[in-house]
């Protein structure tokens, strides 16, 4: 007596579909580790069990990347109840693998078997095909290619849209460095790779070369790594084939890594926007500095002819007013000139005039014009070592713009008693000078802040005035003189204090 067909499964035409299909698919690409992810995919199907396995063996013992499998989606309500049924996969009497899956229950085990064996064969055919090939690429024509493109960061794909199966899908799972056989083999499985915010704009590039609005499919799109991290994957593509309707069933493509690349575009993107904000900023202060010196010198104007007007002249009380009116135009004056200096050498509009420069009679000119303002805060100005005949190579007017702001700062921030040293020595092709002062210090920790505009370290509220653009100023004009201007605290054992310190190209001789 005939055994029972199990009515519960798919017809013998579809299983012999499907195999035909999966060994057809193998002739035509060459890759039995994609026919084997497709038919693991149909199996999941035809088994309505929901689940298929397909896992190599070699000599008996299972093999680490042979495992192939796919799952349908869950159950749905009211569908059979299943259970595990698992066949023997055997090419030419050797046994190559195993195919697990679930069935419904009730079926008849003495026709299941018979009833798959299209299924079984082009299983146990297609594994044999693999393992033959998976220790000798030469073998495979693609293999080499594949090879070569995978250590250049190329990873290829190949989509069969009818199963849903994604070959090579864990090549691009190693470029994101997973496993194999850990992130499934189909394309949705793929989608859960893909960053929420980047999906709709991968579906968009693909549905428009679907229709054949564009002549391949182009993303650049953020995936999840093994590690958790988000890895920017650009993703090329096309579609091979079509069914008699126009719809795609067939696509390749490749995937590379472009973390990298668009780190790189992130940061020149980044740069030109800095590089913007700071010309935008220049500009600013160039034109608020000019738009300020107008009125300022019309108010200092005025108040200098307050004070010699001898047809009016002021009271005592009124001159000291004026006096102060004129200290702070002063103030304010300084405070501008240095605003407009600092927006010129930022964006190098600034005139430079580099010559031999004795520094000498520089450092002497500098410190005699300081020794009253030294005086009336009881500092005591010196010029240490400077070696005769010792000659930088700078512009004259700035180098001593920036040593008469260092030193006044030297005599602002110091204390009764204290002092202010000037020292100047050659190291190789440059010369090192250094301002020493006995003052209150500076915080070591801070002192990466020290020359950023309007930055005074929280001495703001102090009772010394200050802008806090000097010594940015100073810096910005040392380095536009081919220099470095540096600042460290004294050694311990010297106490509280600062040295400001400026390197400088010698002159050539």
């Amino acid at each position: 007596m005939a055994a029972r067909r199990p009515t519960s499964l798919p017809s013998e035409r579809a299983v012999w579909a499907e195999a035909q299909a999966a060994l057809l698919d193998q002739l035509r690409s060459g890759d039995a580790a994609h026919a084997l992810n497709r038919l693991a995919r149909a199996g999941a199907q035809l088994l309505r069990g929901g689940f298929c396995r397909i896992e190599a063996l070699h000599e008996g013992q299972p093999v680490a990347d042979g495992v192939f499998e796919a799952a349908r989606p869950r159950q749905a309500a009211g569908e059979a109840a299943t259970r595990p049924w698992q066949a023997a996969l055997v090419h030419l009497g050797m046994p190559v693998g195993i195919l697990q899956g679930r069935v419904p229950t009730g079926i008849d085990d003495a026709a299941l078997a018979p009833h798959l064996q299209p299924l079984l064969e082009a299983a146990a055919a297609l594994l044999a095909s693999w393992l033959s090939r998976r220790d000798d690429l030469s073998s495979d024509p693609l293999s080499p290619v594949r090879a070569a493109m995978r250590e250049g960061g190329i990873f290829v794909w190949e989509w069969d849209l009818a199963t849903d199966s994604l070959g090579d899908i864990d090549e691009g799972g190693r470029m994101l460095g997973y496993a194999p056989n850990v992130i499934g083999h189909t394309q949705a499985d793929w989608d859960k790779l893909i960053h929420p915010d980047d999906f709709d704009l991968v579906e968009d590039a693909y549905q428009a070369h679907a229709r054949g609005e564009t002549d391949s499919f182009h993303a650049v799109y953020r995936a999840k790594a093994a590690d958790g991290s988000w890895r920017w994957v650009e993703e090329r593509g096309r579609v091979v084939e079509r069914d008699a309707q126009g719809r795609p069933t067939r696509m390749f493509g490749t995937q590379s890594d472009a973390t990298t690349q668009h780190e790189l575009a992130q940061a020149r993107q980044d740069q030109l926007a800095a590089e913007a904000a700071n010309a935008a900023k220049s500009q600013f202060l160039s034109r608020v500095s000019h738009e300020l010196r107008t009125p300022l010198n019309a108010v200092l104007g005025f108040a200098q002819l307050l004070e010699v007007d001898r047809g009016e002249p002021l009271t005592p009380g009124q001159r000291r007013r004026v006096q102060l009116i004129r200290q702070a135009g002063d103030y304010l004056l300084a405070m501008i000139g240095d605003l407009l200096d600092l927006s010129l050498v930022e964006s190098g509009r600034l005139p430079m005039q580099a010559e031999a420069v004795p520094l000498a009679p520089l450092a002497r000119d500098c410190l005699d014009l300081l020794r009253s303002q030294a005086a009336a805060a009881g500092v005591v100005l010196a010029q240490g070592v400077v070696r005769a005949g010792l000659v930088v190579r700078a512009d004259a007017m700035r180098l001593k713009q920036v040593l008469i702001n260092l030193l006044t700062n030297g005599i602002k921030y110091n204390r009764p008693g204290g002092s202010v040293e000037f020292t100047a020595r050659v190291d190789g092709e440059r010369c090192v000078i250094d301002i020493r002062d006995s003052g209150i210090g500076l915080p070591e920790d801070q002192l990466d802040k020290l020359f950023q505009p309007f930055q005074r370290l929280g001495r703001e509220s102090g009772a010394v005035e200050g802008s806090g653009i000097g010594l940015a100023l100073s810096h910005a004009l040392v380095q536009a003189m081919g220099g470095q201007l540096t600042a460290h605290p004294l050694p311990p054992a010297e106490g509280p204090g600062t040295i400001f310190r400026l390197d400088l190209p010698l002159a050539p001789r």
